[in-house]
């Protein structure tokens, strides 16, 4: 029986079942999957000063295409201390703040009690620094996709194979992983980078990262092939970022990498040996 067929029928295995959908890949993948499986199913995606608002808009888009429920859950992530002092473990309180979140709004939604919550981790995902996970385990959030052994790579071939729009969509992890650990956060900063992200994606860069390791200094990340591209239209970068609120732009010479800030955390040791 192959992965996706397994999928289907986990799936299928759940009356009522809320996905919690980013607006990613992976999330929208088992959106997609649930829709193929005729589950009872809504979607939540949460609205957060952590999140840039396209996500929260291509997320609506995905429920919108299979015919699913979607509803947006307003969560005030920096109230959480935590979270707002960029604690080295800020994804595990963040994510118990949201899953309680969830869980209350579920309450006052739904008489029904059968209501499962699912995520779109996968099994590449728990190779990696993923406090957040460790909170959903607690929560007794499921994972179908880990569960079936779907990896990141598997996920993204399978999309394309059934002409999923968002097949090639680039991951876009939280803001607050544009800046290191320990630094407190506010939504102008979270904002300034987001909007910094924004323009270098409308001149056709993707896998873009705009890192603030001290506030007002932009460090420009974008695929290393594309590095000699950036670098060759600088001069409109700056202005570009000047006019947000930076005071000093760069280009990361060695391009983007996913989870510089645990790289450092760590003093330089190779992540795959975190």
């Amino acid at each position: 029986m192959s992965k996706w067929t397994s999928l289907l029928d986990y799936i299928g295995s759940h009356r009522d079942i809320v996905v919690l959908l980013s607006g990613g890949l992976d999330s929208s993948f088992l959106t997609y999957a649930c829709f193929k499986a005729k589950s009872n199913v809504v979607a939540v995606t949460f609205s957060s000063p952590l999140m840039p608002k396209k996500e929260v808009e291509d997320a609506a888009l995905v429920a919108k295409d299979f015919g699913i429920k979607h509803f947006v859950i307003n969560s005030d992530d920096l109230s959480v201390s935590e979270v707002r002092h960029n604690h080295h473990r800020r994804c595990y309180f963040c994510r118990k703040h949201r899953d309680n979140l969830v869980k209350k709004w579920m309450d006052g939604c739904f008489a029904s009690k059968n209501f499962v919550i699912m995520d779109g981790a996968t099994d590449s995902d728990f190779s990696e620094y993923r406090p957040g996970l460790e909170a959903a385990e607690e929560d007794r959030v499921l994972h179908p996709l880990r569960e079936m052994g779907f990896k990141k790579e598997e996920i993204r071939k399978l999309a394309r194979e059934f002409g999923l729009s968002f097949w090639d969509k680039p991951s876009s992890p939280c803001l607050a992983t544009r800046f290191p650990y320990g630094t407190t956060l506010n939504e102008e900063d979270l904002t300034r980078v987001a909007k910094a992200e924004e323009y270098l994606i409308s001149l056709g860069f993707r896998n873009v990262r705009v890192r603030s390791y001290q506030r007002s200094v932009a460090v420009v990340e974008v695929s290393p092939n594309d590095v000699e591209k950036v670098w060759a239209i600088k001069d409109d970068v700056k202005s570009a970022l000047f006019e947000l609120g930076f005071l000093v732009v760069a280009v990361d010479l060695e391009g983007h990498k996913s989870g510089k800030m645990d790289y450092i955390l760590r003093g330089g040791v190779e992540r795959d040996n975190i």
